[in-house]
């Protein structure tokens, strides 16, 4: 009978062990340095339209922080982080931080706008991004986030979903701003 019960005791615990390992390696923080930085000296150009109908070049954004989020709308983690990339937004559009989420599908925007019916969702979602120039940001899954300082030079990118509203998150965009 004590076997049986360290067993049950162990199975959850195990369990637990098991899904920390799993979320620490999809989550990812890396701090762009060495020869990824050679790579990315400036963010690859990205030419799209802005929900104004303005057509913009990351480039043209030079001047402000971007944080530069690609999603798809059949990504479950990503449609969960967008209320929070939204409070993120509002939050740090006065101190000069651009959030862009760039849709990586290329379904016509309208089909995809009634996926995102009732969600809250940044302002600026950028929709028809030709493949090629996404192909550039090397995405090896998503939602991958990249900030961009102001300089224009990709210092920090977010593999995995994010609570953009937590403290955590918050601290971490202040010292980027900082910088």
């Amino acid at each position: 009978m004590a076997l049986s019960k360290k067993i049950v005791i162990a199975i959850p615990v195990i369990a637990i062990v098991g899904l920390v390992i799993f979320f620490t390696l999809v989550s990812r923080d890396i701090e762009i340095e060495g020869s990824l930085e050679k790579d990315f000296n400036l963010a690859p150009k990205l030419e799209f339209r802005m929900p104004n109908g303005k057509t913009v070049n990351l480039h043209d954004l030079k001047g402000n922080a971007v944080l530069l989020n690609f999603w798809a709308t059949w990504c479950e983690p990503c449609m969960e982080e967008m209320p929070s990339l939204s409070v993120l937004e509002k939050n740090y559009r006065s101190h000069g931080l651009t959030v862009l989420a760039v849709n990586i599908q290329e379904s016509p925007e309208s089909e995809l706008r009634d996926k995102l019916e009732g969600i809250r969702l940044p302002q600026n979602l950028i929709f028809n991004v030709k493949r090629s120039q996404i192909s550039q940001y090397k995405l090896e899954g998503i939602p991958y986030t990249i900030f961009i300082n102001r300089e224009g030079r990709p210092v920090k990118t977010f593999e995995g979903p994010r609570d953009w509203a937590s403290p955590e998150m918050f601290r971490q965009i202040d010292e980027l701003l900082a910088r």
